[in-house]
This record gives C-alpha cells, structure tokens and sequence, in this order.
C-alpha cells in the first residue's frame, strides 16, 4: 500500500519503495517530508548514479505509480541544488545530501549518518 493510508511517520516505510529494483539503488534517506500535503523527498541511485527522488503518498496508490507498484520520480540533476536549497532542512543534512550527490559519500554511508 503506498497511498493515502501509507504510514509516512516510518522512514523504514518510506525507504522500504526500491521499485523498479532494476534502477533503484537504496533509497538510502529521507531528505524530506511533508506530511499534510503526502510527498516525499528521498536520496537514492538512479542507475548507479546519485539523485534525488520524490513520490506523493495519496489516494489508492500515490503517485508515481507503475506495473502495480510504487516507484520514484527520478529529480534530474540539473535541479539537485534548487531543490535542496528550497526545502526546510538543517545545513548539516543538505550538506550530507550535497556529498551524496557529488559521489563523495556513498549511499549505505548516508544511510548510517548521525546528524547532528
């Protein structure tokens, strides 16, 4: 279940969509959540490489949706720094994010990192 009734308050939950598996590497952090409005915004790899991915949690399924399964809308990188930027988030987890997506942070490391 990924829509409406989604348990958004489990990060475990939200990082347990890794669909398609193919593509999907993680994700390894919520960067983001707004609960009222049913989006997150998470840190993942796309391909091997590192992005940011969000989806909506509303309705049966939430958004996006495919093949009967939850998946992520992959952020392009051009848009990485925008985002981040705009998002009410401490400077240590956007700077933590920043590492992860300039691939100087791996994601099981942003996975296990304490934030301060």
């Amino acid at each position: 279940m990924a829509g409406h009734k989604f348990n958004l308050l489990s990060d475990s939950n939200i990082l347990s969509i890794n669909s398609p598996k193919k593509s999907v590497g993680g994700p390894y952090r919520v960067v983001y959540k707004n609960i009222s409005e049913r989006w997150v915004i998470v840190a993942m790899n796309w391909e091997g490489k590192p992005r940011l991915g969000m989806r909506w949690f509303w309705a049966n399924g939430g958004n996006p949706f495919s093949s009967g399964k939850p998946i992520w809308l992959v952020i392009p990188a051009e848009l990485n720094k925008s985002i981040l930027n705009g998002l009410s988030i401490s400077i240590a987890l956007n700077q933590l994010v920043e590492r992860f997506l300039a691939s100087e942070l791996e994601g099981p490391e942003l996975f296990k990192a304490i934030i301060k």
